[in-house]
């Protein structure tokens, strides 16, 4: 039960936290909701579908196909999360006051946060809900096993759906003078963690090479530990890094990086006008 209970905290944590997130920008834009309801569905039903097709999808293109395709689904959602910090950073150095759809954001602008949210976080819950439906198909025909299996996933998920919960509120009640730049800060290291999982999944396959690893931080926090679960789904914690990933992540994140360094450069050179 417990290997359960990890399994689906780890998968529901990782979606959990992006549909949060996602939902506090939201109620701070002052946008609709209705996104997420079209997301849920998509991602639902995709992660089913890639259930359903796992062993030809890990047949296909000479056995590589299973970890080409998710290596594909993570970076649609790295790039959607870059094009977002992108949109909103100008936002992030506006007054709080000033932090209004009606006001910063173009009606154009509208319907582009709603195409990046529904990628964003529908692509992230086919890939997690997908590796859910695999765990649990393999206690088709045991039982007792499903049973066990079962509660351990509602305890899982329980608990996932639970921490969201509380990051969302927390995010929601952030003052507005805040919410903005810590936002920004953590989808930028989430998208660093997931090109993490981009090179691993290409090193997987023999595209990239596997060297050793930078560093070895299992014995400070075991990745598989709930503590390194929820370090997995909030920055991609990876207790063996190698080189490869460490530049996927720099490459990531240094984007967001620069374009805020100019949009503080450029304020503080408005104030001194």
């Amino acid at each position: 039960m417990l290997d359960a209970v990890l399994l689906i905290l780890r998968e529901v944590l990782e979606a959990a936290l992006i549909l949060s997130l996602l939902l506090a920008l939201s109620n701070k834009l002052q946008l609709s909701y209705r996104w997420s309801f079209f997301a849920l569905l998509v991602g639902v039903a995709g992660s089913w579908l890639l259930a359903h097709y796992a062993y030809g999808i890990a047949d296909a293109i000479d056995g590589a196909g299973q970890e080409l395709l998710n290596a594909a689904l993570y970076c649609a959602v790295i790039i959607s999360v870059i094009l977002l910090g992108m949109l909103i950073l100008p936002l992030a150095f506006a007054p709080a006051k000033n932090i209004s759809p009606s006001r910063n954001v173009a009606p154009n602008q509208h319907r582009l946060l709603y195409l990046l949210f529904i990628i964003i976080f529908s692509f992230s819950l086919m890939r997690e809900g997908a590796e859910i439906w695999i765990y649990l198909s393999a206690f088709d025909h045991k039982a007792e096993a499903m049973s066990s299996a079962l509660i351990g996933a509602a305890v899982g998920a329980g608990i996932g759906m639970s921490l969201g919960a509380i990051i969302y509120y927390v995010f929601a009640f952030l003052s507005r003078n805040y919410f903005l730049p810590i936002f920004i800060t953590v989808i930028t290291l989430l998208a660093g963690g997931l090109s993490m999982q981009v090179a691993k999944q290409l090193m997987q396959i023999g595209l990239l090479d596997s060297d050793a690893p930078l560093w070895d931080s299992s014995f400070l926090v075991n990745e598989h530990s709930w503590l390194g679960e929820l370090l997995y789904a909030l920055v991609g914690y990876d207790s063996r890094p190698t080189p490869i990933q460490g530049i996927f992540y720099l490459l990531t994140i240094t984007p967001i990086l620069f374009a805020s360094i100019w949009h503080a450069w450029r304020l503080r050179g408005n104030a001194h006008e």
